[in-house]
């Protein structure tokens, strides 16, 4: 690390304690994120701090924008000093997960909230406590033109759920329209790792997920090979739209769903631009559908929860924290369903609280999506289990898959090439 930023952030930290040392006798509880500075996101963390003020006279909210880019160094120097902020906000997963020892275990603490809130798992320490509280969640789910189903003789009103109805859909699609059946973002290979999680998740049992979860699973083994299989179906019956490999999935793929030439979008759930915000916003309120990831292979009534998520900010509280109880009240305002409202209508993101109040939303797509949550979610994504070289070898495979220039086979033992060497490196 270069002086200039090992001093920029001595004096990020020495500012924020400098802050809580002149606030200490108006009990002041202060907070870092990397987030309320984004116009976006601005109205959510506003709605908190002023809910909390209010319902705490006396006490001060002292919310610091930390830079993104250098967020979790920052952190990381508070950490060690043992000072510094109150609560703290953090990605799921092993960005939070890394840094379980400097927080406070909330289970207990959050008895009468977690059974409300999903994506839990993505803050969850190897005791089964949790570090944080998620704010927002993250999944894959399809969005649907329902001009071109229109168009195609298919029922806006019923997408397809299973696999031979997503496929009933894509022969009536090619047949009846100009669109194509699915379109998605795969510029760097970015969405053929989301495809192969969503077939997945629809085709394996609970135990073949656990496995693979667990790093068990060989990418060469029937349960994957179906996987592959069933990605290649879609590939080889040209239902993807052409030139999928140079398009973006936030910008180019969004576009070509509002302008009808495809029937299908493999999109987020989360305030991503491929999410049902900017999507309906694009498409016209009421023109866009939403629907699970089809069962493969299953009875999709007996197997419902087919949205599959993961907690993607959270908000922790310091063990050095001072202020314990009012930093519980404070995240649970930031998890309440009068705060996940306005996170919704300002930025698009999805709230991890199911008890959402939906009367104040005029999206039926955003209906559709918390209603999902309630429903049919389940926590953790199969995407988030790929160590980083198999994720960037499915990528780069995917991109090879699509273009007709590498098989199956060969995909998925150059994939298990990767992983073995990534075992053997551990060892």
């Amino acid at each position: 690390m270069s002086s200039a930023l090992k001093l920029k952030l001595m004096m990020a930290l020495v500012a924020s304690l400098a802050s809580t040392a002149v606030f200490a006798d108006d009990k002041t509880l202060v907070v870092w994120d990397f987030k309320s500075s984004e116009p976006l996101m601005k109205p959510y963390f506003d709605i908190i701090k002023s809910t909390f003020e209010k319902a705490h006279p006396g006490v001060t909210v002292e919310e610091i924008a930390q830079p993104a880019d250098t967020y979790y160094t920052v952190l990381g120097t508070a950490i060690n000093a043992q000072q510094g902020p109150d609560v703290v906000l953090l990605n799921g997963g092993n960005l939070a997960i890394d840094r379980a020892d400097a927080l406070v275990p909330l289970k207990d603490k959050f008895a009468d909230t977690i059974p409300n809130l999903v994506g839990l798992t993505s803050f969850q320490r190897t005791d089964g406590d949790y570090i944080a509280m998620p704010l927002t969640v993250q999944g894959s789910i399809w969005y649907y033109n329902k001009d071109v189903y229109k168009s195609a003789g298919l029922d806006p009103s019923k997408p397809p759920q299973t696999w031979t109805d997503f496929e009933a859909a894509c022969t009536a699609i090619k047949a009846k329209t100009s669109a194509s059946c699915v379109t998605f973002g795969n510029k760097d290979g970015t969405d053929f790792i989301n495809v192969i999680a969503t077939i997945a998740h629809g085709m394996w049992s609970a135990d073949t997920r656990a496995k693979f979860f667990k790093h068990d699973l060989a990418w060469t083994s029937d349960e994957m090979r179906g996987v592959f299989a069933k990605a290649k179906e879609m590939i080889d019956n040209g239902w993807i739209e052409n030139g999928v490999n140079s398009y973006s999935p936030y910008t180019d793929a969004v576009n070509i769903l509002a302008g009808g030439r495809t029937g299908n979008l493999l999109g987020l759930i989360s305030d991503a631009p491929n999410s049902w915000k900017n999507v309906e916003d694009m498409t016209g309120e009421g023109n866009v559908g939403v629907a699970l990831p089809p069962a493969v292979d299953k009875d999709p009534a007996a197997n419902p929860k087919r949205l599959e998520v993961d907690g993607g900010i959270g908000f922790a509280i310091t063990k050095w924290s001072t202020n314990q109880d009012l930093a519980v009240d404070f995240i649970k305002t930031a998890v309440s369903t009068e705060a996940a409202a306005v996170l919704m209508q300002s930025a698009g993101g999805l709230p991890s609280n199911t008890k959402l109040d939906l009367s104040g939303l005029n999206s039926e797509a955003a209906k559709q999506v918390v209603n999902f949550l309630g429903c049919c979610s389940v926590d953790g994504r199969i995407k988030s289990y790929y160590v980083t070289a198999e994720r960037a070898e499915l990528q780069r495979v995917g991109q090879l898959l699509i273009t007709g220039q590498m098989s199956v086979d060969d995909a998925l033992q150059s994939i298990e090439q990767v992983r073995q060497k990534e075992i053997a490196r551990k060892k």
